[in-house]
């Protein structure tokens, strides 16, 4: 049996495998995760008029059922330092940190039915690249603009901008 960590890591993966596949992008898990990078998504070709290659985005997974939103549409997330610290470097391929937000209640986190399969609640991302060093933190808090919703549309909308090299 899986711990409850573990299945909040399986259901954030396929969280980004769904809405991947729903934006014709494939997904793939390095076997080794040393560099806080849990998943790379791609495209085939230059998906974009003036796209200049074939865009690729790195992720960092996470999953969460303690979050709220705060008035300023954002929602609060401690980061382990070594994550933080390997998503704000410069890289060759971007990378984003995207957290799914879970129920409270795990009974509520997947509702299987004939008619549907649901995941409750959603994922947002955040491109740390450039945040200042922190120090004397264990987690670094950061905030993830509910603005950025990882939906099928968004990711189209990044995996465009990836493939013009543009920041994320």
């Amino acid at each position: 049996m899986l711990t409850r960590y573990q299945i909040e890591s399986e259901l954030s993966l396929a969280y980004l495998q769904a809405v991947a596949a729903k934006a014709a992008c494939a997904v793939d898990s390095p076997r080794i995760d040393n560099d806080s990078v849990d998943a790379v998504i791609s495209a085939k070709g230059r998906i974009s008029p003036d796209g200049k290659i074939s865009p690729r985005i790195e992720v960092q997974l996470k999953a969460t059922t303690n979050w709220q939103v705060n008035r300023e549409g954002k929602i609060a997330f401690p980061l382990p330092i070594k994550n933080y610290d390997e998503l704000r470097a410069d890289t060759l391929l971007p990378r984003l940190l995207v957290v799914l937000c879970l129920p409270k209640d795990e009974n509520d986190w997947l509702v299987h039915s004939p008619e549907a399969l649901v995941l409750r609640e959603c994922a947002y991302y955040l491109n740390l690249k450039g945040l200042p060093e922190r120090t004397n933190v264990d987690k670094p808090t950061v905030h993830l603009p509910t603005a950025n919703l990882l939906s099928p549309t968004a990711l189209k909308e990044l995996m465009g901008r990836a493939s013009k090299l543009e920041k994320l």
